[in-house]
């Protein structure tokens, strides 16, 4: 692969605390739209460089979310319009005026929530792998995070759990990029650990299970009028095929969607030919 730019990171102020970014800026200038990247929950911004230098023409915005990666944790505001405003606040700081704003997991609700905060300057939404809400999984999910290993002997020991844990088929050489991009670490042959503390998940998968209304992925949605592109991992458990029609319904004009077959919930990762060429497209409709 040709890398055709280059990677700019740096700290802004942004609601109260110092948010990381990483920008990558395409060689030559910008012929499309920027987009916003949005993590999930067991990442952080890096789980979006390949994906930027993979489409190689268009900038890249790649923030740690509020208490993870490089950001600072404020010690408060987990709703879904917490993390939308901080988004929106660092497009202000970056002079970025219109965008495609882009959330994987549970951020793509982060991102329908910016599209609606910001409907002048939001040209389209890019949900990878969202997740549509109940009570009964968001719970689930926090008893599985609370067992979840947050650090690892060495990056072998943690492309190993990444393969065992996580549906779907991951290519070694894919995974272990991916694996370097959001781990902290230091070589291959060190310790290596989860980009955030276990009280940051906690507290963010404790507020889902409560079932307000701000963390549903479909009730956003219906506030939502503008291109919708979807993208769902055929092995996912995190979001089915019945959530897909769920959030289909929610969404006007009718959305793309984009089943990835050999992906669970990182289609970016595991299916990244199908994913790259999508996004693409996408991006140069909604120019």
């Amino acid at each position: 692969m040709k890398i055709r730019g280059s990677w700019r990171s740096g700290y802004e102020p942004v609601s109260g605390f110092r948010m990381f970014y990483k920008d990558w800026r395409p060689a030559g200038g910008e012929s499309n739209l920027p987009v916003i990247a949005l993590h999930g929950s067991l990442s952080q911004g890096g789980m979006w460089l390949a994906t930027a230098e993979g489409i190689g023409s268009a900038r890249f915005v790649c923030p740690d979310q509020r208490g993870y990666g490089k950001s600072e944790d404020p010690g408060r505001g987990d709703t879904i319009e917490d993390f939308a405003k901080d988004a929106t606040c660092l497009a202000d700081a970056l002079f970025v005026d219109r965008f495609i704003v882009m959330g994987h997991s549970f951020a793509g609700a982060v991102a329908l929530q910016v599209a609606a905060i910001e409907p002048d300057r939001v040209a389209g939404a890019v949900l990878v792998d969202p997740i549509v809400q109940s009570t009964k999984e968001a719970k689930k999910n926090l008893q599985v995070s609370r067992m979840r290993p947050h650090q690892f002997d060495d990056l072998n020991e943690c492309v190993c759990f990444w393969k065992k844990s996580e549906e779907g088929y991951w290519p070694t050489n894919k995974l272990s990029r991916f694996l370097k991009d959001i781990m902290v670490m230091g070589n291959e042959n060190t310790p290596c650990k989860m980009p955030f503390e276990k009280e940051r998940l906690a507290r963010l998968n404790s507020f889902q299970g409560l079932g307000t209304g701000d963390s549903f992925t479909e009730k956003i949605a219906k506030t939502v009028k503008l291109p919708v592109l979807i993208f769902r991992g055929k092995e996912s458990r995190r979001f089915s095929r019945e959530g897909q029609k769920v959030l289909q319904s929610a969404i006007t004009p009718k959305p793309k969607v984009v089943v990835c077959p050999r992906s669970g919930h990182f289609p970016s990762v595991q299916d990244v030919e199908i994913f790259e060429k999508n996004l693409w497209k996408f991006l140069q409709a909604t120019k």
